[in-house]
């Protein structure tokens, strides 16, 4: 992190801190396809000039998009292959050590895809949005419709980066400022810091965004996504009865439903709440083009036995999210969520987006929630909602007399399903149930309570001596 900052520093002192944000937008203009329904202004400036006007300042946001959506980060790509292969659901066929680390739970200090994807990544990120910020609150021309909309979009980027990076690291530092003195050498905060601060960001971005999505796509936040993440960050939390409340919140608006299992995944499917909208030529999605194999190849990640035997007969989603392919005599079942690989030949408009939040997470985030409020006729109903377009028996006439703790077991087992391989939501999911260990005891041979927090990487600890170690590593 310390290195990046550095290189933040030779720009704060030789040419202004607020060029970088020029930077990013012009390499946004190249990349970007569909996202960016505004031009940049051709007498475009530096710095706070950037933010005089509706059509710079959007740009400037819409530029943290791009960079979301052109990289493997913790919202896209490497969050679903590698948290996937460190947990039960898949295993991987390929040779490379880096990956193989993830799926023999035994990931090295210096491991690149770490470094890179999850945590360089995460803070250049994490800086664009800070710059955001602070020019968007210093603009005294923008009108207060538009400073709210793009500091609530500012916001729920951060506090969903800072969310994953928690569950992945544990204590990161929190940086929520550009000025390199105060980043270069900061210490890693307290997990109840980051969680306070996740908090703030989002009950922040709740009040500023409104109910419509801005533009046509649902690949910008609105408050129904913030309402999404603060509906994960109260279960994460145990706190039942907020999340059901933004759970209901969601649902009550009656702007998403549940659709074809073939169609969830789509571009601005009716199920979705927020994605990510592809800008590199050629692709869908990272998860598609990473998981789909090449005619003549074998698919790098493939379903463990652990995971294909936890699906229901009959479940409709094996075949509509699961493929298999012969590959030297021996059956691959890969995840066919995502049915698009890249195509670099022809670069087709994109037609499927990264699904980020869905309908299907909220409905059985308040399933959960109404179990431990003791409303199990609620919970049913939510659950069922799903098991119905999965084409399984409904819980309401398959087990009328269902007990709390065996609906806890049905719900927990329909999460397992729903999201297998979707945006890290297993991993996550027994991280939060502390049923993490006793799991992965039975499927990864040197297994320690202490994998369930990832190494911080060597290369920043040497960058930054402020940084300390994750036990274990």
């Amino acid at each position: 992190m310390k290195q990046y900052y550095m290189r933040n520093t030779f720009i704060n002192r030789q040419i202004s801190k607020q060029f970088l944000l020029v930077v990013t937008i012009c390499c946004f203009s190249l990349s970007c396809n569909n996202i960016l329904d505004v031009d940049i202004p051709a007498n475009k400036a530096v710095g706070d000039e950037l933010f005089k006007n509706k059509e710079s300042a959007e740009t400037a946001v819409l530029g943290i998009y791009s960079a979301i959506a052109g990289t493997s980060n913790v919202f896209a790509g490497v969050i679903t292959s590698y948290t996937a292969i460190y947990a039960d659901e898949a295993f991987f066929t390929g040779q490379a050590i880096s990956a193989q680390e993830f799926y023999n739970g035994a990931i090295s200090t210096t491991n690149t895809i770490l470094e890179t994807n999850f945590w360089n990544n995460s803070y250049k990120i994490v800086y664009q949005i800070n710059a955001c910020l602070e020019k968007l609150n210093k603009s005294t021309v923008l009108s207060n419709a538009i400073k709210n909309q793009l500091s609530g979009e500012c916001m729920f980027l951060r506090a969903f980066i800072y969310f994953q990076m928690i569950q992945l690291f544990g204590a990161v530092p929190l940086i929520t400022v550009t000025d390199y003195r105060v980043n270069e050498n900061m210490p890693r905060t307290e997990p109840g810091a980051i969680r306070k601060s996740i908090l703030t960001d989002l009950l922040s971005a709740k009040d500023l965004l409104s109910d419509a999505y801005p533009g046509t796509e649902r690949a910008r936040a609105n408050k129904s996504t913030a309402s999404a993440l603060l509906a994960r960050y109260y279960l994460h939390q145990q706190q039942w009865q907020d999340a059901e409340k933004e759970a209901s919140s969601i649902i009550n608006t009656g702007h998403y439903r549940l659709t074809a299992l073939d169609d969830v995944f789509l571009a601005n499917s009716d199920e979705a709440i927020f994605q990510i909208q592809p800008v590199l030529a050629g692709y869908n999605t990272m998860e598609g083009n990473n998981f789909i194999p090449t005619e003549a190849g074998r698919p790098s990640y493939a379903l463990t036995t652990y995971l294909r035997d936890a699906f229901e007969v009959n479940d409709k989603r094996w075949n509509s999210w699961v493929k298999g392919k012969v590959s030297d005599g021996i059956t691959y079942y890969y995840p066919f969520k995502y049915k698009r690989k890249a195509d670099f030949t022809s670069n087709p408009k994109p037609v499927e987006y990264n699904m980020i939040f869905r309908l299907a997470e909220i409905l059985l985030i308040r399933a959960e929630c109404r179990v431990h409020l003791n409303f199990l006729p609620g919970a049913i109903a939510d659950l069922d909602a799903i098991r119905q377009r999965a084409g399984l028996p409904l819980i309401q006439t398959a087990y009328p007399n269902i007990s709390a703790a065996e609906l806890s077991e049905k719900i927990a087992q329909e999460r397992r399903i729903e999201f297998f391989i979707e945006g890290g939501h297993r991993w996550l999911d027994l991280k939060r149930t502390g049923k993490a260990s006793e799991t992965l005891k039975q499927v990864k041979s040197d297994w320690k309570v202490t994998k369930e927090l990832w190494p911080i990487p060597q290369a920043q600890r040497v960058l930054n001596p402020a940084l300390t170690q994750n036990d274990g590593y």
